[in-house]
């Protein structure tokens, strides 16, 4: 009987974990759609400031993928950041053009990364 409520206890442990894990996700690319919708009205806009927009991105957006890494692991993780700064490359040499580009290529990866690292019933199957 003590391990069936050992096993029970490690069991709710492992749920409410990855419970909490696909919260974290789904707040977190939330947030990073937010972000890129907000820069490419930024890109868009003449009088914001693009570039320190996606400076500010991608400092929130290492802070995030460090967390994440610590409970996953993708490259892809690490080829988002590098998108990111190709947009601010982009931005740098004053070519808004490429830079929209860049931000719908960005909504893409973030859109494919969720559902990488979000939980879904075809992960089980």
């Amino acid at each position: 009987m003590k391990r069936f409520v050992i096993a029970l206890i490690i069991l709710a442990l492992i749920i409410t974990a990855g419970v909490l894990e696909s919260v974290h996700v789904e707040r977190t690319f939330g947030e990073l759609d937010k972000r890129i919708a907000a820069l490419e009205d930024a890109i868009k806009s003449p009088t914001d400031d693009a570039l320190d927009e996606v400076k500010a991105l991608s400092a929130w957006w290492e802070k995030r993928r460090a967390e994440l890494e610590l409970f996953t692991w993708s490259p892809d993780l690490r080829a988002f950041s590098v998108a990111l700064a190709e947009t601010e490359g982009s931005l740098e040499c004053g070519d808004d053009k490429n830079a929209l580009s860049k931000c719908q290529s960005l909504l893409t990866m973030s859109r494919n990364l969720k559902m990488l690292l979000d939980f879904s019933p075809s992960d089980i199957i």
